[in-house]
């Protein structure tokens, strides 16, 4: 028979948001379980920020939530009552120093992520938050008050349940999806898991011919119909079958709730010129360049190894000279610098995004404790919920941030009525404030 064990609260998922909302619960002096499937804690997070951890973007509260794509209203709370700034200072008193780099993108100062997992256990263990590992959860249920959550070794019972496991993306980190599963036994809403902050896959095969070209402040144009979509500028790259890079998954996590037909993608070789700019630039090489081949001529214009596919794609030959240019082939040279189109296919898997877009409706629960508004004393965390936000350290913070929440507000609340039965022992009662909304 296996053993069965009592908790105040158990959380279940040691990623940053279960790990912070663990040792937050447990600040309150309540016994805290965190329970983890892998055989180590925060198997995602070694391998953000290519294996440096980019853990928060230390901007203020509005500008944060501007690179929020769902679930920025709803994350107010979380953001203002643990900030970027209090992560930094966190991460600072337990000894690991951050530095900001370039786009406010927070690091920990030694480019190790392992650093950001250990301060996180180690705030834990200074918690006395009992840790266990190798348990994986199959099945959670209430009975009462109290909820019974089985591993193969044993079952942890609980007063309050926090559900940090994660979305889908990068199974093998452990992101099974098992907190939807959760989440809809116990009645809560659940929202498809589409690609977030993933490559983009091309139907043509130029990737091929350009795979490995980086290209700096350009625009990436997504066009909806007629009309502008969503816009990004920055840094993109061509991969052997599409495009990459930061603005690249950015647009992901605007377009994935879009079809593939609707979906029209360009490149801005020049946003900071304009048509006539353009033109007139063009003009002018020309004219001092008469005699050369057009091929000759773009190095100075576009990356050496794109000057052949572009011509080729805009149907011009590239050993064409000035001279022999006519109007309407310059004026489509002027229009495929500013609007060079991409044949869109799909966006990579879901598996493989950075994070999970989808997840547990938001207007099922308290947007300032995590608070299931369905189930009293389940609460849900991080990737499980349905938000999820841009590159640069911001879906770290939110998990940081939620996990915060999550552990203060069932932390507080069990320590509370444990002094509330304590004074009513002693027949003394605790003041109004503190007797309502305990349970």
């Amino acid at each position: 028979m296996k053993e069965r064990v009592s908790y105040d609260v158990v959380v279940i998922g040691g990623g940053p948001a279960g790990l912070m909302a663990a040792g937050k619960a447990s600040e309150s002096g309540v016994n805290v379980a965190l329970v983890e499937a892998n055989e180590k804690f925060g198997k995602k997070i070694y391998i953000t920020g290519k294996g440096r951890c980019n853990v928060t973007n230390v901007c203020e509260r509005e500008e944060f939530l501007s690179n929020v794509v769902n679930g920025n209203k709803f994350l107010l709370s979380a953001i203002s009552a643990f900030s970027p700034y209090d992560t930094v200072d966190f991460f600072t008193s337990q000894s690991t120093p951050i530095e900001i780099e370039r786009g406010n993108r927070a690091f920990p100062k030694s480019n190790k992520a392992s650093d950001i997992t250990n301060a996180l256990v180690g705030f834990c263990k200074k918690n006395h938050v009992n840790l266990f590992l190798n348990e994986k959860v199959f099945l959670i249920t209430k009975n009462d008050n109290l909820f019974e959550i089985e591993t193969e070794n044993q079952t942890f019972i609980a007063k309050k349940v926090v559900v940090a496991t994660g979305g889908v993306s990068y199974p093998a980190t452990g992101s099974t999806g098992f907190g939807f599963k959760v989440a809809k036994k116990f009645g809560h809403s659940v929202l498809p898991s589409v690609p977030a902050l993933v490559p983009i896959v091309l139907k043509s095969e130029m990737p091929k011919k350009l795979e490995g070209i980086s290209l700096k402040n350009v625009s990436l144009i997504c066009e909806k119909g007629n009309k502008i979509f969503k816009e990004l500028f920055g840094e993109m790259l061509f991969t052997s079958d599409g495009i990459s890079g930061p603005i690249v998954l950015s647009m992901s996590s605007f377009i994935n709730k879009l079809h593939a037909n609707e979906i029209s993608l360009f490149i801005d070789f020049k946003p900071a010129l304009s048509i006539e700019q353009i033109d007139a630039r063009l003009l002018r090489e020309f004219e001092n360049a008469k005699n050369k081949n057009l091929e000759n001529i773009f190095p100075e214009i576009l990356p050496k190894r794109l000057i052949d596919v572009f011509f080729e794609e805009i149907g011009i030959d590239s050993t064409k000279k000035p001279n022999n240019l006519l109007k309407e082939e310059r004026a489509k040279i002027v229009k495929a610098l500013k609007k060079f189109p991409l044949k869109f296919d799909r966006l990579y898997d879901v598996s493989a995004g950075i994070i999970t877009s989808g997840g547990v409706e938001l207007s099922e629960i308290n947007p300032k404790t995590m608070e299931s508004k369905l189930v009293k004393s389940l609460y849900f965390a991080g990737e499980t919920l349905n938000v999820d936000a841009l590159t640069g350290g911001f879906n770290i913070q939110i998990a940081l941030s939620t996990g915060f929440l999550a552990g203060k507000a069932c932390g507080e609340k069990i320590w509370l009525l444990q002094l509330m039965v304590h004074q009513a022992q002693e027949k003394v009662l605790l003041p109004k404030e503190f007797q309502t909304n305990l349970i």
